[in-house]
């Protein structure tokens, strides 16, 4: 699996901000791809409209320069322990007492900030990685946002009417072969994104986000998630998504979520 590096993020600047409260806590958010990327800078970007407030920051992660497509959720997470001073270059452990020095976040605070890595649960190869992952992160911390069967389904939410859908259907996100889905959509694209695109007038799985189009509704969604799973590893085998309780703690600042985890039996 090729090593998937983080940028460094930029010192943020908060003196627009209004009052004079200082950042408190920050949110650094790793996200498979682009769509996610940009919902959750349309997040930050509406923050006060959204009822987060001034003390919390946050901070959507890019990956370096021609990484675009390296996206597995493993190497989200190898990526976070590097960037965290968790692992060194070879993914080798750091002593505890040297993170802080491996560190290359210069304003990550451990005892208070959030990491938090989004994806999907219909990666391909997921299964076999699942139980690493979750160790992995609740030993460091790292908040797993994850959506079942992906993040389309925390879009569609953000309409009215999710129970209008079969819960199998939007579990299983079949593509729409030979027109037995909708007769006026493409064959190449699956259900869920087939109904995004017909209630935000347009949608492409995998590209930027017109966040605009979701904003309004962002407490719809975190109200109709309630109807489905919302704890990350039940998600796992349950329809899901656990984006609005990352969005509900963003407002709260109070998100040191544990992550839970059992070994097989």
């Amino acid at each position: 699996m090729k090593r998937l590096n983080l940028r460094t993020p930029r010192p943020y600047d908060y003196t627009e901000q209004s009052g004079s409260v200082p950042v408190r806590i920050k949110f650094y958010c790793v996200a498979e791809g682009p769509t996610e990327e940009s919902y959750f800078w349309g997040i930050r970007n509406n923050r006060q409209n959204l009822g987060i407030k001034n003390d919390v920051y946050i901070e959507v992660v890019p990956k370096e320069e021609g990484q675009k497509t390296l996206s597995h959720p493993m190497q989200l997470l190898k990526a976070c322990l590097f960037a965290m001073g968790r692992e060194d270059e070879k993914g080798k452990e750091v002593p505890q007492t040297e993170w802080s020095r491996h560190c290359k976040w210069e304003y990550y605070d451990s005892d208070i900030d959030v990491v938090c890595i989004i994806f999907d649960r219909d990666y391909k190869e997921l299964e076999k990685y699942l139980d690493e992952i979750f160790r992995l992160c609740q030993k460091h911390g790292i908040r797993i946002v994850l959506s079942n069967p992906n993040f389309e389904l925390w879009l569609l939410l953000h309409f009215p009417g999710v129970q209008q859908y079969e819960p199998d259907m939007l579990l299983k996100n079949k593509k729409n072969l030979r027109h037995q889905l909708f007769e006026d959509a493409s064959v190449h694209k699956k259900y869920l994104e087939i109904l995004i695109s017909k209630n935000a007038e347009g949608y492409t799985k995998g590209s930027r986000l017109r966040f605009e189009r979701f904003c309004p509704n962002v407490n719809l969604a975190i109200e109709q998630a309630g109807l489905f799973c919302e704890d990350a590893r039940q998600i796992c085998h349950e329809l899901g998504t656990s984006a609005g309780r990352l969005i509900q703690d963003m407002r709260c600042h109070e998100s040191q979520e544990t992550v839970q985890y059992t070994d097989k039996q």
